[in-house]
């Protein structure tokens, strides 16, 4: 056969392939729409204004918010919370997780309050469709809830980061799977807006009892006996760059040296130096923990038995 022949059946051959994964992608985004708009109606009615300039998401019939925590603030704050109607209710602020940003506020008006379920704990994934859900700029009787549709780009234990663009006043809101499960909540605003933050579902999951309880959690020992790894750390492309190991320390005793890339404590991924702090200053000082490293390279582990934190430490972990 002519060699034109050729190149025509393979460019014909090709047309037909990018048409076909052209359709599967159009499908694929139409069923994605589908779910979306099943799920906004509830999830719609349950998404409020917190405070002043805020947004929160109902998770029970009882009225119980979930936040962010820099929204809600201090616990057992009286605060208003805004229903997609307008209509303005009383309510108190209970308990905040600072490290991931997660906050609950409890309507202390008689319900039934309309309310979405939450997801389960380590349901999330990279990849995963998503929506968005909030009130940039504070309430807008007249614009109502603002939709955002994105990807889950990163999960964290402390953090979501998603593709959902948002704006001041989003912080607080709520995040969605297509099941209208909530998966996190509102956080930080990134650079662009396109790439932002938000407080995992997980985070609640894992502190419920004592945020329902007002409980004001950082995610450090609250009895001054932190433990004490003896490095200082920045931020790396593989883990955390070990910058300095501190005389006398865990970190010494247990051979780490000046170099090494830090990038787990446990089953904690290491991407940057908040992590590592709340991972060891959870810690009680004669805890061990592993630690996972790169040297030259190379993977290696080490088991540590932790030391206390002393006021001299400040500048390391």
């Amino acid at each position: 056969m002519h060699v034109w022949s050729w190149l025509w059946m393979w460019i014909g051959g090709s047309l037909l392939t990018l048409l076909a994964h052209a359709g599967e992608h159009l499908e694929g985004w139409a069923q994605t729409q589908q779910k979306v708009q099943m799920a906004l109606p509830s999830s719609m009615a349950a998404t409020v204004g917190v405070g002043e300039g805020g947004s929160g998401v109902i998770v029970s019939a009882e009225g119980l918010v979930l936040t962010a925590a820099h929204v809600s603030g201090p616990p057992n704050r009286s605060i208003r919370c805004i229903m997609p109607d307008g209509r303005r209710v009383k309510a108190r602020t209970l308990g905040k997780f600072e490290f991931a940003d997660a906050g609950m506020v409890q309507i202390e008006e008689e319900g039934p309050w309309p309310f979405v379920s939450m997801a389960s704990a380590g349901s999330t994934r990279a990849g995963d469709w998503c929506f968005a859900l909030g009130h940039p700029g504070g309430y807008q009787a007249e614009r109502g809830v603002v939709l955002r549709v994105g990807k889950v780009i990163r999960t964290r234990s402390n953090l979501i980061r998603s593709d959902c663009e948002l704006l001041r006043g989003d912080s607080g809101g709520p995040l969605f799977n297509l099941n209208g499960q909530v998966i996190g909540i509102h956080s930080r605003i990134g650079e662009p807006l396109d790439d932002n933050y938000h407080a995992p579902i997980d985070a609640f999951h894992k502190t419920w009892d004592a945020m329902l309880a007002g409980e004001d959690l950082t995610g450090f020992r609250e009895d001054g006996q932190q433990a004490y790894l003896g490095v200082v750390v920045q931020a790396h492309e593989k883990g955390l760059l070990l910058e300095e190991v501190r005389r006398e320390s865990a970190a010494e005793a247990s051979g780490m040296k000046e170099g090494d890339i830090l990038q787990q404590v446990d089953d904690l991924p290491l991407e940057d130096v908040d992590e590592l702090r709340w991972a060891i200053g959870s810690r009680a000082p004669g805890e061990t923990v592993r630690l996972r490293y790169l040297r030259d390279g190379v993977p290696g582990q080490v088991d540590i038995t932790l030391g206390r934190s002393q006021r001299r430490h400040r500048r390391s972990l």
